[in-house]
């Protein structure tokens, strides 16, 4: 049973491992860059909070059974994504990436972060328009500074799996992520609920 265990733990990590690989300057794998959203949030300092309102999400399992699933795929801690209705990514973090006004490149480390066990209650997140767009900088740098989204309508997606019973102390997906998605109005005292 022990040998059985280190080998599920030894081949998840050999997985983790190969399938997600070092971070580049440029970002998050999964994000593609974003021009603009909605209808173009307007440049913000990084150190300034976006005014225009909050809109929250709550992401769960339709079995009831939250603990049983696993959140943050692609070698990401988040387990949701936003984008404009033309389909531009909105970063939700600056990730390893330098600012644009910073401009220097910066070492990411080589590690995929594995996926996490969902809350019991779910995930949770309230989001207040921030996101961080791809642009670029110096001689060909991909850089990333703040910027608020303007009021509008954007689409979330949310994605999960459930947990593999072999995974041991780590939250395997069993299987293919599942995922949501649903368009919603940013700012809005709407819950936006998503549900595998």
């Amino acid at each position: 049973m022990m040998t059985r265990s280190f080998a599920v733990l030894a081949t998840a990590f050999f997985v983790l491992a190969l399938g997600c690989g070092g971070r580049t300057p440029s970002g998050s794998q999964d994000m593609g860059g974003a021009s603009g959203a909605g209808g173009g949030g307007a440049l913000d300092d990084a150190s300034t909070a976006c005014t225009a309102g909050t809109v929250s999400f709550h992401f769960s399992a339709v079995d009831g059974k939250n603990a049983s699933y696993c959140v943050g795929l692609g070698c990401s801690e988040d387990w949701m994504t936003i984008r404009t209705q033309q389909g531009a990514a909105m970063p939700l973090s600056l990730g390893c990436s330098t600012t644009c006004d910073d401009c220097r490149s910066i070492g990411c480390p080589l590690i995929c972060p594995a996926p996490k066990q969902m809350k019991e209650d779910g995930e949770r997140l309230t989001w207040d328009g921030t996101y961080w767009p791809d642009a670029m900088c110096g001689t060909n740098l991909t850089c990333r500074n703040k910027r608020c989204a303007a009021p509008g309508k954007y689409v979330v997606r949310m994605c999960g799996g459930a947990s593999s019973s072999d995974a041991g102390p780590f939250c395997i997906v069993n299987g293919t992520p599942k995922c949501f998605e649903v368009e919603f109005e940013y700012p809005s005292a709407t819950l936006v609920e998503g549900a595998i």
